[in-house]
């Protein structure tokens, strides 16, 4: 898809729509360890205008996002949150430490029902271990840490290292294949940003900018990613790449607003997403 009409992704409402036909996106994030993680998920969300969110978590993060998010529906499990046409799952849940089980079991609750999700973080360690529905359409958004680990589950013949990823070829083999073994999108974060699908199709998007590299962006782009898609589902379905490439430019564009105003956090990035939208599209 050409820059600019990367913009169809992200349509200016009109006097026909609601909150529901501008989508709906559904986090299954943060922890009583990390909070925060749900915090930013929502306002990366929130900045690319998706029309409903909803957040299922322990209480005390319930509590701290509608503080932040009054507008947020909230509940404790995946069952009763409602439907959703894109869902974002993993960021700030510590499955491998064996904690915050009640998360984890809405991680896969989401699993079995969720047919277009962002899958990151401790998400990614239930992909190929938990069941999907048939027409389950992910992408997964691991850095190289995590995509090695990834690899080297579903691959127990081979190793890969996270610094062998620092070469860009080596990247791209990686991201393919993990988009191969695992049926799904998978979008490598870095510096260079690499996107593939399972059909072997590939972008890389960057240089990102340097400001991104704080804590808590990635949770911010997984939550642009994922209000993009709740507005697109049927191109999600069909080819995650444009919606990806789209939200890791917004992403970047956004720490360089950030910056400009002051210090960068992922909360300043955040809060720039709306703003990379309009300079974008001159809205």
């Amino acid at each position: 898809m050409e820059p600019n009409l990367l913009g169809l992704l992200l349509p200016e409402p009109t006097a026909r729509d609601n909150k529901y036909s501008r989508g709906t996106v559904c986090l299954v994030t943060g922890s009583d360890d990390y909070p925060g993680a749900a915090l930013l998920g929502i306002a990366g969300a929130q900045g690319t205008s998706v029309g409903f969110v909803r957040y299922v978590g322990p209480r005390r993060v319930s509590d701290l996002v509608l503080l932040s998010h009054p507008e947020v529906v909230v509940c404790d499990s995946t069952e009763s949150a409602g439907p959703a046409q894109a869902w974002v799952l993993g960021s700030g849940i510590g499955v491998e430490r064996g904690v915050i089980q009640g998360q984890v079991q809405n991680l896969k609750a989401a699993f079995a029902s969720a047919t277009v999700a962002v899958i990151d973080a401790a998400a990614l360690d239930l992909v190929g271990e938990t069941a999907t529905p048939a027409n389950a359409h992910y992408l997964l958004t691991p850095h190289q840490g995590e995509i090695c680990r990834l690899l080297n589950r579903l691959d127990s013949g081979s190793f890969i290292h996270p610094e062998k990823l620092d070469d860009r070829e080596l990247a791209v083999e990686a991201t393919l294949k993990a988009a191969r073994l695992s049926g799904h999108a998978v979008l490598l974060k870095g510096a260079i940003t690499t996107i593939a699908q399972p059909d072997g199709r590939f972008i890389e998007v960057g240089p990102n900018s340097s400001r991104l590299a704080t804590a808590g962006t990635g949770d911010v782009l997984a939550g642009i990613i994922g209000g993009i898609a709740a507005q697109n589902p049927l191109v999600a379905q069909a080819n995650w790449l444009d919606i990806a490439r789209l939200a890791v430019e917004l992403h970047s564009a956004a720490a360089e607003i950030a910056n400009q105003q002051g210090t960068v956090t992922a909360s300043t990035v955040a809060s720039a997403v709306s703003q990379a939208i309009s300079r974008r599209f001159h809205r």
